[in-house]
């Protein structure tokens, strides 16, 4: 007897995976427009904004706000019409970073 494997079995794995990692997970409809914690204005919202500006200044504490907003905007704004190409570029600024410029405290450049 042999076992299809498809993408509900793939979706339950990583939801495991994560889950033993301790990840929260809350289902799709949960967060949509109409759902009890709406966190998406339409179905093709695909990154949760308000979640990626929270951990980036979580993470980021002494990164001006101007410089949050910049790299929220790199990241979700899409230069090629390759899938491919663009896939790459997201994984390097997910893996690597993403150069911001601003200004500190002190009025010097900072990248």
């Amino acid at each position: 007897m042999s076992t299809k494997f498809t993408e509900s079995v793939v979706e339950e794995a990583c939801l495991q995976y994560f889950a033993d990692l301790k990840y929260n997970y809350m289902p799709g409809p949960d967060i949509s427009q109409d759902g009890l914690f709406a966190e998406r204005n339409g179905y093709g919202d695909v990154v949760l904004l308000n979640r990626l500006k929270a951990s980036l200044t979580r993470i980021n504490p002494d990164i001006p706000a101007t410089a949050i907003e910049d790299a929220i905007r790199k990241v979700t704004r899409t230069e090629a019409p390759s899938l491919i190409v663009n896939n790459r570029t997201f994984h390097k600024m997910v893996t690597d970073g993403i150069d911001v410029q601003f200004r500190n405290k002190a009025g010097r450049d900072v990248t």
